[in-house]
């Protein structure tokens, strides 16, 4: 029944108990606090109040005041202005973050973003070319340029500046004139973790600030920085959580219309957004338009001037996602039925290719095969001559210094730790599967192929009052570097017998030993209905989150299962 390998994290008791009473919280959350690196009161404040005055200059930035120079020239003299941004959440807001700003300092602004299947990631020769045919005087870069060397040469070569707003792993870098990347060695940002979207934020803070101009010129696209931040699974600590959490305050006061026409079509109550909506509800949307068709519709529906426009841009964005979905599920269980082969070798990942898979939804599917078999995936289809596929990493290994191991039998590839991209020639599968599993099989132990839990503390349910569940909400907002705490509780019995949701979730009610009925739901654990079924009297223990239902004008405490398992087996 146990599916995970559970950690109990350790603590400083000292610092714990320090801080329980420094700020008056229960241990188990002052432990989840202290897991997070929060140790005094100061710490804590900037932890449960997010305050935008307290992030970094943009100024920090190595290129930034070139970056600020160069766009006051091109708007000063009337140069055409060229977003060139990626395909994917990040790109597509941080494209229509660029545009609606530009656009309202008056500049001659267009955008151009590659077609995923015939000119792939990064500047492509087409786009240099447009740049070139539409008298552009000045690139912008969002989520892509930083290796795009050649490109950008070119660029300079006929007379173009570029300005990198990217967040992607440099190699050698580009000839750009400005490039703002807090990845760039001794680039002097004090926050690695920003996402594409987030870097246009601090170039566009950054000019507005150098102009003179209010706070709200620039904070008022954090929704689009939240939506990016969410969807492109960079850790949501420190700026990140900070903008996040400003951003969903945004989006839950409908201050955009294209994103109140995504909710209401997803059937999202903004009031109740967060990062899980996101990520699940309206990033695999945005995520349709350039899998599936082009990665336009997307940006014009975050440049939509009317209601009218943006319920119809949201609408197809709508349609493309449910294409979508039936895609990825046959191409999932084409690609699960191979897996069986891979295991009887006792592989240390996964490298699946079919010349018939759709190259658009490959990321998707690789992340669904990582997470049922939580291994290193890579899936690959054909295009033009080449295979070209995703990357999904597991815990602890960085799949980008494994390509780099694997770079003579790639022709490129690109990415960051946990995911990442690449191209290679088909005779060059074999020779990739074997070495991209070498250099698994090398890095990760026994304990790595197994996913682990951290559990922030042990609890006893009759600590779970409503004070607890209100300071455990301030814990939010929730993703990739800030997780919901987890909690232990052990000496629990069924109460009652489990309902099957849907055929794949399951409800059940624990007691504990003094008596308490809780309810649980386990999203996904089908595995464990059989063997709780009968009513087992036996002690258990389960690793859950917690929330607050209301029902009726009744509030309950439910707690959310990630694992368990009888304390007898």
């Amino acid at each position: 029944m146990k599916r995970y390998r559970w950690n109990l994290r350790k603590s400083d008791e000292e610092a714990v108990e320090a801080l329980s009473r420094e700020i008056n919280v229960s241990v188990p959350l002052a432990r989840a606090l202290c897991n997070r690196g929060i140790r005094t009161f100061a710490e804590a404040k900037a932890f449960f109040r997010p305050d935008l005055s307290t992030m970094p200059s943009p100024f920090l930035f190595r290129d930034m005041e070139k970056a600020v120079g160069r766009l006051r020239k091109a708007l000063g003299e009337g140069e055409k202005i060229l977003v060139y941004g990626d395909y994917d959440v990040d790109g597509t807001t941080g494209t229509a973050l660029l545009c609606l700003f530009l656009r309202e300092q008056g500049a001659d602004v267009s955008y151009y973003i590659n077609d995923r299947f015939t000119e792939g990631y990064g500047l492509s020769e087409e786009g240099v070319a447009h740049a070139g045919e539409t008298g552009t005087g000045l690139v912008i870069a969002v989520d892509c340029g930083i290796r795009a060397v050649r490109e950008i040469g070119l660029l300079a070569e006929a007379g173009i500046d570029v300005i990198v707003c990217d967040h992607h792993e440099p190699d050698e870098l580009p000839p750009a004139c400005a490039i703002l990347n807090p990845k760039v060695p001794g680039d002097g940002y004090p926050f690695r973790e920003l996402c594409g979207c987030g870097v246009a934020l601090k170039f566009v803070q950054a000019f507005s600030e150098s102009s003179g101009k209010s706070f709200g010129e620039w904070s008022g696209y954090l929704d689009l920085v939240a939506l990016a931040t969410a969807a492109d699974m960079v850790p949501l600590e420190q700026e990140n959580r900070v903008y996040v959490h400003e951003g969903l305050r945004i989006m839950r006061n409908g201050a955009r219309a294209g994103i109140e026409e995504m909710l209401s079509i997803a059937g999202l109550r903004p009031s109740s957004l967060g990062v899980s909506q996101i990520a699940f509800g309206i990033a695999p949307r945005i995520n349709a338009a350039g899998r599936m068709q082009t990665a336009r519709t997307a940006v014009e529906w975050l440049l939509a001037g009317s209601r009218d426009d943006a319920r119809a841009h949201a609408a197809e964005l709508d349609r493309l996602n449910a294409e979508r979905k039936e895609l990825d599920a046959g191409i999932f269980r084409s690609a699960d039925a191979m897996v069986e082969s891979y295991f009887a070798s006792y592989c240390s990942s996964l490298v699946l290719f079919s010349e018939e898979w759709h190259l658009g939804v490959l990321g998707i599917v690789a992340s669904r095969l990582q997470e049922k078999y939580y291994l290193p995936t890579v899936v690959m289809g054909s295009s033009d001559g080449l295979v070209k596929g995703s990357v999904r990493s597991v815990s602890g290994l960085n799949v980008f210094d494994v390509l780099q191991e694997c770079g003579r039998f790639l022709e490129e590839f690109g990415g960051h730790e946990a995911a990442a991209g690449v191209a290679l020639k088909p005779e060059n599968i074999p020779g990739f599967r074997r070495e991209f599993d070498r250099i698994c099989s090398e890095r990760l132990s026994i304990d790595d192929r197994r996913k682990e839990l951290p559990i922030d503390s042990r609890l006893s349910l009759r600590e779970v009052t409503g004070k607890f569940l209100n300071v455990l909400g301030q814990f939010g907002p929730f993703g990739l570097g800030n997780s919901e705490p987890l909690f232990l509780s052990g000496g629990l019995r069924l109460s009652g017998l489990p309902r099957l949701l849907k055929g794949k979730h399951v409800k059940f009610a624990v007691r504990d030993e003094a008596g308490g009925i809780y309810d649980v739901i386990a999203f996904n654990r089908e595995d464990i209905y059989r063997e709780i079924e009968r009513g087992s009297t036996r002690p258990l223990s389960m690793v859950y989150t917690l929330e607050e239902n209301e029902w009726n004008g009744r509030k309950s405490t439910q707690l959310k299962l990630k694992d368990m398992a009888f304390e007898d087996d």
